[in-house]
């Protein structure tokens, strides 16, 4: 697993208003380590409130993008 990869799954996740744990688990560890001077509860809030927010246009993103078919 690469260093992006995380964040790459992270996004397309929420993206569509998906929470998977472990995988924002991992994220915030990295970004605790070596991306920040922070502790890893602060950037679990800080995660926390970004996913949240983005997730919470999943569903008109989701229907915009479901009204073009698509034809192979």
């Amino acid at each position: 697993m690469t260093t992006e990869d995380p964040f790459v799954s992270t996004a397309d996740k929420a993206w569509k208003d998906k929470r998977v744990p472990d995988l924002e688990d991992r994220l915030v560890r990295m970004l605790a380590g070596a991306a920040s001077q922070r502790e890893p509860w602060e950037e679990y809030l800080a995660l926390d409130d970004l996913l949240t927010r983005l997730g919470a246009g999943a569903g008109h993103r989701l229907a915009f993008q479901s009204s073009f078919p698509v034809h192979a």
